[in-house]
């Protein structure tokens, strides 16, 4: 298969994931259970730690994903000091090990204290799945005690360098990847698609899916409402599905009234990974992604493998990553444009438009998003944290305990707050990007 490295050795990686439990239906809490098996089944000694409280809660968490075998660490006061302290008792139970974060910030804290009293000697490695300010601030405050840093897109890992101040040869990329085996879809090129009608060439009706959690600061959902306006106005017959929940449901469910009671609209809500597969990948023809960023987004690697195009905005993180291209493997539209968004899913009434998109995706997916090729690039990083010489350890005293966001920003050498520079490193500025997203 084009674009995949072998695997590396893996019968002496010893792996501590430490993630969050709240979130059981989620395109990380996917890819964790995935890479995890990949990782088993290559040899490696895996444990995966979550935190079993108030609101992170293992039960659920260890049935929604049984093959992970999770075990707990608990917090009884609930409290930031609480969690950093039970962290500590999670890391000397696992004092040799890679421990790899996935959005658990108090990690830092704890691998510091720990460090320094010279309770551990595993590394620290953490990965990235977001593009927002505090993520980098963390990094910037705690790049000394970071062995190493794991990207899925490769603007996060120029943010990381930029902002973060993390050295370049320990921010290492690997991709989400999802399963090949959804690739008999309705678009793909060899046959007629299920379920697709066409007059003179065109589609008699576009069956769009949008999924994921449903919300307005990443996902934009109040945009869509917008869309489906501008389609209408361009007369282009569709179906939506909704798939997934979330705090912005019952808005939703108002804003989309009109189009639900025409039943052109409908929402699945929560469901599993192969209910996506069955009920939305290989039923609709287009997916429609409305994100201010993402650092995949891996329901688009999943719709193009199963054989659906994808018009998606300008998200950040979306240029420099370069895998949808306007007009060569999605659509593209700016963010927050109702009407540009509604135009690119008209034009995939023109059915040899939307099988040249589904083909190209297929094949991209192919090559660079392959869930053996994420699990080749996953374990490549970890092994080179590996390799590293071990850091020395911290000279600072403990810093003291803090919640989620720091209450005074790191500033970097020019004064100015890593939020500051995110902002401009992200945003336009007379007319071009000085960073492309």
């Amino acid at each position: 298969m084009a674009g995949v490295r072998a695997l590396p050795r893996s019968t002496d990686v010893k792996l501590l994931y430490v993630a969050p439990s709240a979130y059981l239906l989620g395109g990380v809490q996917d890819w964790l259970a995935d890479l995890v098996a990949g990782q088993r089944a290559l040899g490696a000694a895996v444990t995966v730690a979550v935190p079993d409280d108030a609101l992170h809660q293992l039960r659920p968490y260890a049935e929604r994903y049984p093959q992970l075998q999770p075990i707990p660490f608990r917090n009884p006061s609930g409290s930031p000091v609480g969690r950093i302290h039970a962290l500590e008792r999670l890391l000397r139970a696992h004092p040799e090990h890679l421990v790899v974060g996935v959005n658990i910030a108090s990690l830092f804290p704890a691998v510091r204290r720990l460090r320094q009293l010279g309770d551990f000697r595993g590394k620290l490695v953490m990965t990235l799945h977001a593009i927002e300010p505090e993520y980098f601030a963390d990094l910037q405050e705690h790049h000394d005690i970071l062995d190493g840093l794991v990207v899925t897109n490769r603007l996060s890992a120029a943010l990381a360098k930029h902002l973060g101040g993390i050295a370049s040869d320990r921010v290492l990329y690997a991709p989400y990847g999802v399963s090949l085996d959804g690739r008999a879809g309705p678009l793909v090129p060899s046959r007629q698609p299920t379920g697709l009608t066409l007059t003179n060439g065109n589609v008699n009706e576009l069956k769009i899916a949008w999924v994921g959690r449903l919300e307005r600061e990443q996902k934009r959902v109040q945009d869509i409402a917008p869309i489906l306006t501008a389609l209408d106005g361009l007369a282009t017959p569709f179906r939506l599905t909704i798939a997934g929940d979330g705090p912005e449901r019952t808005n939703l469910d108002q804003a989309l009234a009109t189009w639900i009671d025409r039943g052109q609209v409908n929402f699945t809500g929560p469901i599993t990974r192969q209910q996506l597969q069955d009920r939305v990948y290989h039923c609709n023809q287009a997916l429609l992604i409305t994100s201010q960023w993402e650092t995949g987004p891996i329901v688009a690697w999943e719709a193009m493998a199963a054989g659906m195009a994808v018009v998606a905005s300008r998200y950040v993180g979306s240029g420099v990553e370069a895998a949808l291209v306007h007009n060569q493997t999605a659509l593209l539209f700016p963010v927050a444009n109702g009407q540009e968004a509604a135009c690119q899913l008209s034009r995939l009434t023109n059915s040899a438009l939307l099988r040249e998109l589904a083909a190209a995706g297929s094949d991209l997916v192919e090559q660079r998003y392959s869930r053996q090729a994420s699990l080749a690039a996953w374990m490549q990083a970890f092994q080179t944290v590996l390799e590293f010489a071990p850091l020395p350890a911290p000279g600072l005293p403990p810093p003291p305990c803090r919640c989620r966001r720091p209450r005074s920003p790191p500033r970097c050498g020019n004064g100015r707050t890593a939020a500051a520079i995110f902002r401009q490193a992200v945003s336009p500025s007379r007319g071009r990007q000085r960073m492309a997203p």
